[in-house]
C-alpha cells in the first residue's frame, strides 16, 4: 500500500463522506439541481483560483529541478482546467465575469485559505497533503461514475465526469500521489502524523465544499 493509499484509508469515513456525497450521487444520476451545480460551479472557479496559489508555494519551497517539474506540471494541469471549467460555466449560462464578481462562500474561504497556511508555514509534504485530496479525490469520483455505469446516457453533467474521467488528468493525479509519496518516504513517525492531519483536515474541507453546493451556501 502507497503512502497515499494510508492516507486515504485513515481518512475513512471522511474520505468516503467526500466520495459518495449526496452532491455527488446526483450529479452522477444527472439528479442535481440546476442551481446548485451553477453556484458549484462559480465557486470552484474560486478556489482553482486559490489552488493554483498554493501550487506556486510548491514550486518556490522545492528542493530540486525534479520537484519543481512536478509543480510545473500540476500548474499547467489547472491551468488547462480552469478554461474547462469556464467553458462549463459559459454552456450554463454564467459569463466569466459574473465568475470574478462572486463572493467566496465561508467554505470556500476555509477550505483555501487553510490550504494557503499549510504551504506557507508547512512543509512541501504538508503542502502536497493539503492539496492532494482534491485532486485524487475528483479522479476517484469521475473514474467510479465510469467505471460503474453509474451516469445515464443523457446526463447533464457528463462533461464534467468526462473532464475528471480523461486519462490526461488521471495522469497528472497519479504523478501528484507519486510526488506526495516520495516526499513522505523518509519522514519520522511524528513528521507523518502531521501529514496524515492535513490530508484529513482537507479531505473535511472536501465534504464542506460539496455541501456548499447542495445548500447553495
Amino acid at each position: 500500500m502507497s503512502i497515499c493509499q494510508q492516507l486515504i484509508q485513515n481518512a475513512k469515513p471522511h474520505w468516503q463522506a467526500y466520495t459518495e456525497h449526496d452532491f455527488v450521487l446526483q450529479l452522477a444520476s444527472g439528479k442535481l439541481d440546476k442551481a446548485c451545480f451553477q453556484h458549484y460551479l462559480k465557486q470552484d472557479y474560486l478556489y482553482l483560483f486559490q489552488y493554483n496559489r498554493s501550487l506556486a508555494l510548491s514550486l518556490f519551497k522545492a528542493d530540486n529541478f525534479a520537484q519543481m517539474e512536478g509543480a510545473h506540471h500540476a500548474i499547467g494541469t489547472l491551468l488547462k482546467e480552469i478554461q474547462l471549467h469556464i467553458a462549463f460555466c459559459q454552456q450554463r449560462e454564467i459569463e466569466e465575469q459574473e465568475l470574478f464578481q462572486t463572493p467566496e462562500s465561508p467554505a470556500c474561504v476555509a477550505y483555501t485559505r487553510y490550504v494557503l497556511d499549510c504551504g506557507i508555514n508547512g512543509s512541501l509534504a504538508d503542502l502536497y497533503a493539503a492539496i492532494a485530496p482534491c485532486a485524487i479525490g475528483y479522479a476517484e469520483i469521475a473514474r467510479n461514475i465510469v467505471q460503474q455505469q453509474l451516469s445515464p446516457a443523457d446526463n447533464p453533467y457528463q462533461d464534467w465526469i468526462n473532464a475528471y474521467a480523461a486519462e490526461d488528468f488521471q495522469t497528472a493525479v497519479a504523478q501528484m500521489g507519486d510526488m506526495l509519496d516520495s516526499l513522505c518516504r523518509d519522514l519520522t513517525a511524528k513528521q507523518l502524523a502531521k501529514v496524515q492531519h492535513i490530508f484529513t483536515t482537507a479531505t473535511r474541507m472536501e465534504v464542506a465544499f460539496w455541501q456548499m453546493g447542495l445548500d447553495r451556501s
